[in-house]
């Protein structure tokens, strides 16, 4: 009887481990298909020249970023399931900025607007500093303290395409894969942007 139960036992043991191993494998291959997916949405954006930051929320919500000397553009982009654009909104915080500090009076509203503003300009600035980004490809977060939301992808490229602070996660993952005041930032315009 004790042999049964041994052998039963280790065969539940070995059959959570090899269905780990297939859940990891079917994890690792979505993450390539939103990588991929990723690629090509850059890739209607080549014009653009310099860094870039990518993220998506379901591979069909994206958040663009381009870094150009000192100047930012940003896009919300929506795509279907083969990756054809459905719409870009072009998101204008460096023009609203300097709208709001051309003006000679502010009320109290649109000078603590434009405060935000600009530490949401510092937000995106540190964003492009490589040390901030673990240099490997993150499909799973085994230290995570909680783990909700759709799936999401992000990426950092410099000027040579090579990736910075990669991941393939649910979008609410705790601790947050970048920094959170970026992760914050990047949801909170994507949402308010979106169609």
């Amino acid at each position: 009887m004790k042999k049964i139960a041994t052998i039963f036992l280790t065969l539940c043991i070995a059959s959570l481990v090899y269905a780990q191993s297939d859940w990891k494998a079917i994890l690792d291959s979505l993450a390539l298909e939103s990588r991929a997916k990723a690629d090509i949405v850059l890739s209607k954006f080549d014009t653009i020249s310099g860094e870039k930051i990518l993220y998506s929320l379901q591979d069909r919500d994206y958040y663009l970023i381009f870094k150009q000397d000192s100047c930012f553009k940003e896009y919300v982009v929506k795509v279907d399931g083969v990756c054809n654009i459905l719409s870009i909104k072009e998101v204008e915080k460096d023009k609203e900025i300097e709208g709001l500090k051309a003006k000679r009076f502010l009320s109290r509203g649109s000078r603590k607007h434009l405060k935000r503003l600009l530490e949401e300009r510092q937000i995106v600035k540190n964003a492009f500093d490589t040390s901030r980004y673990s240099p490997e490809f993150r499909t799973s977060m085994p230290n995570a303290t909680y783990v909700a939301g759709v799936p999401s992808y992000f990426v950092m490229k410099d000027e040579n395409d090579k990736r910075y602070g990669e991941y393939s996660l649910s979008s609410i993952t705790t601790p947050c894969p970048i920094k959170p005041d970026l992760w914050a930032y990047i949801i909170r315009t994507l949402s308010e942007n979106m169609d």
